[in-house]
């Protein structure tokens, strides 16, 4: 049948009704969809933050060949050597570092040096006057402050998240700056290997084939404090089985934390309560890494 003449026909509208029913679907397909995005996006981080430390990894390898099976110290102090070394010098010359002392660093500083992964650009706004170009030394907190970006494999792909709140990350400070927070997450150094003469618990450089199960002995890991790990007690000893790490991040989904090992295999590992149950009941060595155990009964 067709239409009369000058008789037009009108599309209905959508309903009340109709237009609810529209908005309830799309709800329930953001309700499903976005706990997805999140944790792609999150096992994308994980991801990149794992490629770091595997070529940190690489580097420490890399290091030892080039200076007779050394570990790489994961915190050090030069300054009363004769001839402290590239790491943490002057550059240019007469210049000081914005943060810490020249000749004090960490095991960042020793492989963005060996790596030449620098200069970046400079803390300084004024471009006229001579400018710290981060030759010897790796990024650092008043460079991330300036807004820079470039790519550092010593730091994590996931932000830090919970900063101590300290006057600057360690070894240089007591902890991580507030201001910190939603930079790139660190990577904290195992204090075993801490060379620094003032250490607390070795003050001692190693080597390879002093350790006696590289792929058990934890280098670095996922951290608030900086780039040197802590203890949480003053006294360590074997017989202690409270103890932990100070500065520990669980950044990723289900708390956990990523860690290189001297092998240079990365890992993710449960969240933990101590030493003890790190070495216990996970199988990862922190302590005595020359000797088969540290714990009498791990």
């Amino acid at each position: 049948m067709q239409p009369r003449p000058g008789f037009s026909q009108r599309s209905r509208g959508m309903t009340i009704v109709e237009m609810l029913a529209v908005v309830g679907v799309l709800a329930v397909l953001l309700a499903v969809l976005l706990p997805a995005l999140s944790l792609a996006r999150r096992n994308a981080l994980w991801g990149t933050s794992q490629a770091n430390l595997r070529q940190v990894g690489q580097l420490l390898i890399l290091y030892a060949g080039d200076n007779r099976d050394a570990v790489v110290p994961t915190a050090f102090d030069y300054r009363g050597l004769p001839s402290p070394g590239k790491p943490r010098s002057s550059s240019p010359p007469g210049l000081t570092p914005p943060v810490g002392e020249l000749n004090v660093g960490t095991w960042t500083d020793i492989l963005w040096t060996t790596g030449n992964f620098g200069p970046v650009a400079s803390t300084k706004e004024d471009t006229s006057t001579a400018q710290w170009d981060y030759r010897f030394d790796s990024p650092d907190a008043a460079l991330y402050a300036t807004g820079w970006d470039g790519t550092n494999p010593f730091r994590a792909a996931e932000v830090l998240d919970k900063p101590t709140e300290g006057s600057a990350p360690t070894p240089f400070g007591t902890g991580t700056t507030l201001e910190e927070k939603g930079d790139p997450g660190y990577f904290a150094g195992n204090p075993f290997f801490d060379a620094r003469p003032s250490s607390t618990y070795t003050g001692k450089f190693w080597t390879l084939g002093q350790i006696k199960r590289p792929e058990a002995s934890m280098y670095c890991a996922d951290s608030s404090i900086g780039e040197l790990f802590g203890f949480t007690e003053p006294t360590i000893s074997p017989n202690n089985t409270t103890a932990n790490l100070a500065g520990v991040e669980w950044r990723y989904s289900g708390k956990n934390v990523l860690m290189l090992f001297l092998d240079g295999h990365v890992d993710t590992v449960s969240e933990f309560g101590s030493l003890y149950e790190l070495e216990k009941d996970l199988g990862v060595r922190v302590l005595d890494l020359d000797k088969n155990r540290y714990f009498v009964n791990p």
